[in-house]
């Protein structure tokens, strides 16, 4: 019995680093779905738009005429920062029991494996940053176009239209650089603090 919890307690350290580690990446991750994923995605909320009349010969469009006000509001925070929260820390969690059931401890060791550390946490934070840029590939954030009647929201009567954009492209390197960036970043953190892995079998 004493033997197991002396081997929990050796593995706390690690699980908290990746853990650690996991939720900086989502918080990072949200943020680079919000801000850098380039979307054409729109959804109408309000006046719903009619449908397109029938096409004529010569001409490219029509104009739609509505007697109210319309915005353009950013993708919501929810429930998107709900699921890279939950992915990320569970991620963590895994890669730290895998470190932990192979034999790995991180701990305060001049003999440690000075390369597995960074190794691991470099490897982790690009996957991540990879998987962000595929999850806004396949899963874009969602604009939304708003068209409300008048009378306007005496609160708000001139919304604004929120939205912040930074252009990042190729998603797939950058997200994948800053992912490995931020893990050799925490592995450098650890490493003055003489932090390293070592096995224990």
């Amino acid at each position: 019995m004493r033997l197991t919890t002396l081997r929990n307690r050796a593995s706390e350290p690690l699980f908290a680093v990746f853990i650690a580690t996991g939720l900086l990446l989502s918080v990072l991750g949200v943020l680079a779905w919000r801000f850098a994923t380039p979307s054409l995605r729109t959804e109408h909320l309000g006046i719903q738009p009619p449908p397109p009349p029938p096409a004529e010969d010569g001409k490219t469009g029509y104009m739609w005429v509505v007697e109210g006000y319309s915005y353009f509001d950013a993708p919501h925070w929810f429930p998107a920062t709900a699921w890279f929260l939950i992915v990320g820390t569970a991620v963590a969690i895994a890669v730290s029991a895998t470190l932990n059931a192979t034999g790995w401890q991180l701990s305060r060791d001049t003999g440690g494996r000075k390369l597995v550390l960074p190794l691991a946490l470099s490897i982790f934070g690009a996957a991540y940053g990879l998987a962000v840029a595929v999850v806004g590939k396949i899963w874009p954030p969602t604009f939304y176009s708003v068209v409300l009647p008048e009378p306007r929201d005496p609160q708000n009567p001139y919304p604004e239209s929120a939205i912040i954009h930074f252009d990042l492209e190729p998603n797939p390197i950058t997200f994948t650089a800053t992912g490995l960036a931020v893990g050799l970043v925490a592995a450098a953190l650890l490493h003055v603090r003489n932090y390293s892995l070592t096995r224990t079998n």
